[in-house]
């Protein structure tokens, strides 16, 4: 995947409301995030998230990301064929525990999957994730998935998200989120840790499709 670079534009553009509190930005300002990455070797609108992860491109389950070094880790609730690439649509029978660790102090992920009842319980540790880097993250994103993505206020955004793996839809960390669905996956998040020390966030994942069909 080709490197690229990043500026921090500021364009004065007239806007109503205005914000209150230290961190607030002047009603006329927006921050808009460039990246020289194309969309062709985007991890969003393009080819780069299945170069990253080959085998679960497509799938109908969720991962967390670091948006940082977009190193994934899939949260595999519904289970493929190796072989195949199929969704196995049968009983399992056990629980599986996975994640781990990640290199030079990325987040950290445990989580104890029950494939049967379609839910999982995941403990995340942002370690060098606990912040966002812009410059790092347009090395993956084009610079409109960057200006999709993240917000205007990047102070409260972890530089982890969750995408899923199938539609590459794609969502912030931040605090304080307590839940969101994603596709079929509901999200219920905690985040957790001393003020002033290190972040962790425990996340329960349901795998809920919805039960009927919308009346045409």
């Amino acid at each position: 995947m080709k490197k690229s670079t990043v500026a921090l534009v500021l364009l004065l553009l007239v806007l109503p409301g205005c914000g209150t509190g230290e961190n607030s930005r002047a009603p006329d300002q927006k921050t808009v995030y460039a990246s020289d990455t194309p969309a062709g070797d985007c991890c969003l609108c393009g080819d780069g998230l299945e170069d990253l992860v080959p085998f679960w491109q497509g799938q109908n389950n969720i991962a967390l990301v670091s948006l940082n070094t977009f190193t994934v880790k899939p949260v595999e609730i519904n289970r493929y064929d190796r072989a195949t690439g199929e969704m196995i649509e049968e009983y399992a029978g056990f629980w599986s525990f996975g994640g781990g660790g990640s290199r030079d102090g990325e987040f950290s992920a445990s989580m104890l999957v029950d494939h049967d009842r379609g839910y999982a319980d995941v403990t995340l540790n942002f370690y060098d994730d606990a912040e966002l880097d812009v410059q790092k993250a347009a090395v993956f994103l084009c610079a409109e998935c960057l200006n999709a993505l993240l917000p205007q206020d990047l102070d409260r955004c972890f530089g982890v998200g969750v995408v899923h793996l199938g539609t590459k839809e794609t969502r912030v960390l931040y605090e304080p989120v307590a839940r969101f669905i994603l596709g079929d996956f509901y999200l219920d998040c905690d985040l957790k840790g001393p003020e002033g020390g290190e972040p962790w966030m425990r996340i329960a994942v349901f795998y809920c499709p919805k039960r009927y069909r919308e009346a045409e």
